[in-house]
């Protein structure tokens, strides 16, 4: 079975927002991360209602950050990332792919 690769909510969350190793943000997204114990890179994503009134918009920009970051996952080192979404984003998919391309670049272990 395969290791799953996402950080448990309310725990995992405040851990890394409180104090992470790392930084990286863009015009659109945040991300924060923190090295982790499991020998695995892990990923959760943070999009406020606030920003993104929809259920299904949210959930559609959420699984677009993971499948970008399922497929970059086998070249980053065991690190937790909170990828934390600054504005709404729907219809801006070439904006987030970009940005998420530069952030994994970014964190790619040497």
């Amino acid at each position: 079975m395969a290791a799953k690769r996402s950080i448990p909510s309310k725990e995992g969350f405040q851990e890394i927002f409180s104090c992470p190793d790392k930084k990286y943000s863009t015009k659109n997204v945040l991300v924060l991360s923190k090295t982790n114990d499991h020998g695995i890179a892990r990923i959760g994503v943070a999009i406020r209602k606030k920003d993104t009134k929809l259920a299904v918009d949210r959930n559609n920009i959420k699984r677009k950050i993971k499948g970008s970051f399922l497929s970059k996952v086998l070249e980053l080192p065991p690190r937790d990332f909170v990828v934390y979404v600054k504005k709404n984003l729907k219809g801006k998919e070439k904006d987030l792919q970009k940005d998420l391309e530069d952030i994994w670049n970014k964190f790619q272990t040497k």
